[in-house]
């Protein structure tokens, strides 16, 4: 009972941070719009002949697109007050739509601005964007940077995501900050935000929103990577392609995380630091922390390379994967693959406060299941169900794949319990389908999709 009043009085303080975001989003919106209005409204809009109509929805558009980019900065920020309240997936997911819809606004702001403008000088739209170019202060600036916008969203659609290694894909995204950096003169040399409280406004808001995306995404991680001292301990096999990396430091009980969150760590080993994305595997202690990764790229293949004592850098703790976050006494874990790991240290976490539990563990083979003696230790401890789901035919566990009839028949009760899900995406869109078509409820059901 104290547990699901302590759960509940989280839900609330996250609910509250929501709104009070929400309504952040809309205030700076509404200064936004003013601005526009104040700078247009008393000459384009009330003298609307020639391309003035086309000037001022224009600078409408641009005002909306630098709006964008600050949020989209501040999304990729890994805030704690922000990610902590949203949580990573439906970030990752806004990030996307925003993205979307910059792209957008990057043609419509110099289309209309070019219309407006070539009717008032007589020109071709041609001979009015070669002026904007030659003759505008910081246009040219601003232009190098729309051209490096479109490239970093084009990399992010699905089509060519996809085809990307992680790294190839995570290296151009920061060349963001250069292409922000260059439109910036623009949008203060010239428009809405060029003079009065606008201007002070937007270097206030910039400048605000900047200083903690440097503070989050590099002075921490750095900082932390000083004062903890991590350093690879060892390197252990967990399974088939499945390596544990234990990760050593100065005063690690200070270094907060919760069971079931992901860090992004830089081992800095020539060949092995590329930043990637990790779970925690093992719940918090003082003595270590432990990443369990599967060898499906480049990258992970080359872990068994790992030397004892190489730096690390981790940029977290990060996710809200987290056990707060139900909202029922009972519990349903459901991991596929290398998804079994931030399952294995929510599961060692709950297993303390004795909660009740279930597991479904789908895997391809026998040689694949992790953690199958810790699991068991686990239950000579806190007792409770783990049926493994084995892809290949097996008379020791379940066979075939995990769908409704193995769901309702090894866990009678799952509408009862809050259910965890992490395996891979084909997986998980499938299995989310199944609880959904069953009658489970959103509120109920906790992932988060950490493919990039």
């Amino acid at each position: 009972m104290l547990l699901h009043f302590a759960d509940a009085k989280i839900l609330k303080t996250r609910t509250q941070k929501k709104l009070a975001w929400f309504i952040l989003f809309i205030l700076n919106l509404g200064v936004i719009l003013s601005i526009w209005w104040s700078g247009t409204s008393n000459y384009y809009i009330t003298d609307p002949s020639g391309g003035n109509i086309y000037v001022a929805i224009g600078r409408l558009f641009g005002l909306l697109m630098q709006f964008a980019l600050i949020i989209q900065v501040l999304l990729i920020s890994r805030i704690t007050s922000i990610e902590q309240t949203f949580g990573f997936d439906k970030l990752n997911r806004l990030h996307r739509l925003i993205g979307q819809w910059i792209v957008v606004l990057l043609a419509l702001h110099p289309l209309f601005l070019t219309l407006g403008y070539k009717t008032m000088n007589s020109y071709t739209l041609w001979q009015q964007f070669i002026d904007f170019l030659t003759a505008w202060k910081d246009v040219f600036l601003a232009f190098i940077g729309a051209c490096l916008f479109i490239c970093i969203i084009a990399i992010s659609y699905a089509i060519i995501r996809k085809r990307l290694r992680y790294e190839y894909w995570y290296f151009p995204h920061l060349f963001t900050y250069l292409a922000l950096f260059l439109v910036f003169f623009h949008q203060t040399n010239s428009g809405d935000l060029a003079k009065g409280w606008a201007l002070y406004y937007w270097y206030t808001v910039s400048c605000g929103v900047f200083a903690f995306a440097i503070l989050y995404r590099f002075i921490r991680p750095l900082w932390n990577a000083y004062r903890f001292r991590f350093r690879v301990e060892r390197v252990e096999i967990e399974a088939k392609d499945t390596f544990s990396v234990y990760i050593t430091g100065k005063q690690l009980e200070r270094f907060a995380y919760k069971a079931g969150q992901y860090a992004n760590i830089t081992f800095l080993q020539k060949g092995l630091w590329f930043t990637h994305p990790f779970s925690f595997s093992m719940e918090h202690n003082k003595t270590h922390i432990r990443f369990t990764m599967k060898a499906l790229g480049d990258h992970t293949k080359r872990l068994d390379e790992l030397r004892p004592g190489t730096r690390v850098i981790l940029d977290g703790p990060l996710g809200l994967f987290i056990e707060e976050t139900s909202r029922n006494e009972k519990l349903l874990f459901i991991a596929g693959g290398i998804g079994i790991t931030p399952i294995r240290s929510i599961i060692g976490d709950s297993s303390g406060r004795r909660r009740d539990m279930v597991l479904l563990y789908a895997v391809r083979c026998l040689d694949d299941i992790a953690f199958r003696s810790e699991f068991e230790e686990l239950q000579k401890l806190h007792p409770f169900p783990v049926h493994y789901i084995i892809s290949t035919p097996t008379s020791e566990y379940e066979s075939g794949y995990l769908d409704r009839e193995k769901l309702t028949r090894l866990v009678p009760d799952f509408l009862e319990r809050d259910v965890y899900l992490c395996g891979p995406p084909p997986m998980m869109d499938t299995t989310i389908a199944s609880l959904r078509g069953l009658g489970l409820k959103n509120l109920n059901l906790h992932y988060e999709k950490f493919s990039f």
